[in-house]
């Protein structure tokens, strides 16, 4: 299996990922999610990942940055969406993407990664509920248990509660 950076050629591959890996009333969101990353010219950069076996795309991840709304001193990410083909599930495919973005984020000295996913899944990977109970998603929650965060530096989480925003491919409600 290769890990490497996504290309904007490769959003077909991706697309077909993420329309194999989705249910059919998440796929469109999703699969325009992955495009407008692709697209995105945000400073930190979005930072998007696929694995490939025998030269096909068969996984996809992207980490966002956030930006925070107060003078923390943090940077910080989200990991959003992950995809991996069905028939590649369950044999370490979403595992070396998260560890490979998470590797990628360590070396970019990024403090805090996000995740708003199933808890036991991504508690796998050290996500927890109290690093994320210090950040305010831009948008209400539909499922507030799968807020999750991971420090990645010994860094200091705000005394408050602190708002933050997304880049603009994120920054819609239905997404959250």
């Amino acid at each position: 299996m290769r890990i490497r950076h996504a290309a904007k050629t490769d959003l077909p591959a991706i697309q077909n990922v993420i329309e194999t890996a989705f249910p059919a009333e998440e796929r469109e969101l999703i699969m325009n999610l992955a495009a407008e990353f692709l697209r995105e010219h945000s400073q930190p950069p979005v930072k998007s990942l696929i694995a490939e076996i025998d030269h096909h795309i068969v996984g996809y991840v992207s980490y966002s940055p956030i930006f925070l709304g107060t003078n923390a001193n943090l940077s910080g990410y989200i990991l959003a969406p992950l995809a991996i083909s069905p028939e590649y599930q369950k044999q370490g495919v979403g595992t070396r993407l998260i560890q490979s973005g998470v590797d990628m984020l360590i070396e970019d000295q990024v403090d805090i990664l996000f995740v708003y996913g199933d808890p036991a899944y991504y508690g796998r990977f050290g996500f927890s509920k109290e690093p994320a109970q210090s950040f305010i998603p831009p948008y209400p929650l539909e499922f507030p248990f799968g807020w999750l965060g991971r420090m990645l530096r010994d860094a200091e989480l705000p005394e408050q509660p602190t708002a933050f925003h997304c880049v603009p491919a994120l920054s819609k409600p239905e997404i959250w």
